[in-house]
């Protein structure tokens, strides 16, 4: 068992609606648009939804080449993810360098984590975990034909709580980490006072066990 957050005994103020509703989608880059296709389809169970070419805007930020394939996927909670295919030949990202994208989370239904942890291996990807990360995480990360780091997350909190609720924190445990950031306390305390802090813990079980 392990130890993790419960929201329904808050001591800093509620969750509050803010100006987003979530993702609409991540637009991503490929060089091999039929790779992508089937590793998404197949080895995370993706659906393929729109299709389409998009023309070089200058000024508006778009990808520097014209009438790119921009393909996106349904990733579910009414989600995209989206994959641009440019040139081949290019130098890859560096995902661990400022501005980069580290690595793409899913969520996973804690029932459903181990069958889609299991599936993946099933289809020849080297996947790495499943391992707890401390609170009410529990991952596992593979990475898909482009390079990109990808990570199955599902929580062992109470199944009522949501992906949100499920990462609030104790006082004490968001002092802890905060005071490592700000110097000055008024700091620490000005965030701590925003926060959605809970008053206890419970134990959740972990998936597989």
């Amino acid at each position: 068992m392990n130890v993790i957050t419960r929201r329904d005994s808050a001591t800093g103020p509620a969750l509050r609606p803010v100006g987003v509703r979530g993702v609409d989608h991540l637009a991503l880059v490929t060089d091999d648009m039929p790779a992508t296709m089937d590793f998404y389809t197949r080895v995370l169970r993706m659906q393929l939804v729109h299709v389409r070419r998009v023309p070089y805007e200058r000024d508006r930020g778009q990808p520097p080449y014209e009438d790119l394939r921009h393909y996106f996927f349904n990733m579910g909670n009414d989600s995209f993810l989206a994959f641009f295919e440019y040139p081949k030949g290019l130098d890859r990202s560096d995902r661990d360098l400022p501005g980069g994208m580290q690595h793409l989370a899913f969520h996973v239904e804690k029932d459903r984590f181990d069958e889609l942890c299991e599936h993946v291996r099933s289809c020849g990807v080297d996947l790495i975990g499943p391992v707890h990360l401390g609170g009410r995480f529990w991952s596992a990360y593979f990475f898909d034909p482009n390079g990109i780091r990808l990570e199955l997350a599902t929580s062992i909190a109470d199944a009522g709580l949501s992906v949100i609720e499920s990462g609030c924190q104790t006082e004490s445990e968001a002092r802890a980490e905060l005071e490592t950031l700000f110097d000055d306390p008024a700091e620490v305390e000005k965030w701590l006072a925003a926060m959605p802090l809970v008053a206890d813990r419970i134990e959740g079980e972990i998936p597989g066990e």
